[in-house]
């Protein structure tokens, strides 16, 4: 189950990463109808500022610097799961999700407040770089949350239909 919540994830946030990619790359090869399709979804979760975008083959990418930085964090965070959760978790102490969110969180808010203080003039790497730290952290949060999603539903599934007993013929 552990193996499968993982790749599942690392599938989705890998598909997403290419798709933002793509996205660009279809514009500049003459493919506009595709590329909205790579566009537009992407537009419910990200402003796609230009000014604040990669530029591949001349044109932006689906994501700004920091969604960038995010979903490739939460792709590669995925990936190494079982290693992170080994070094940044400790089983069975108290609030430790908590604390590992925030410790996520943290650079990444940084980067977006403090300009507005005046203190911090982000770049587009610092906001790439929160954003990868971030999704980084946050991933074995999620392969976790999904692995105890399945082994829950599975519990509940054996609960509703128990397993037959074989050579159980009355």
């Amino acid at each position: 189950m552990k193996n499968y919540a993982r790749t599942t994830l690392a599938g989705i946030w890998g598909i997403l990463c290419l798709t933002a990619f793509s996205a660009p790359m279809l514009l500049a090869n003459s493919f506009p109808a595709a590329a909205v399709f790579c566009y537009f979804p992407f537009s419910h979760f990200c402003h796609q500022n230009p000014d604040r975008s990669f530029f591949i083959m001349q044109y932006p990418m689906a994501l700004c610097h920091r969604c960038s930085g995010i979903y490739l964090g939460l792709f590669l965070g995925t990936i190494l799961a079982r290693i992170l959760h080994r070094t940044l978790l400790t089983k069975n102490l108290p609030y430790i999700r908590q604390a590992q969110v925030l410790v996520a969180v943290t650079p990444l808010a940084l980067d977006a407040l403090l300009p507005f203080i005046g203190l911090w003039n982000g770049t587009s790497l610092s906001r790439f770089l929160t954003g990868i730290v971030f999704g980084c952290l946050i991933a074995p949060i999620l392969v976790e949350a999904l692995e105890e999603l399945i082994q829950l539903y599975f519990r509940r599934v054996r609960a509703i239909f128990p397993p037959s007993i074989e050579g159980d013929l009355s």
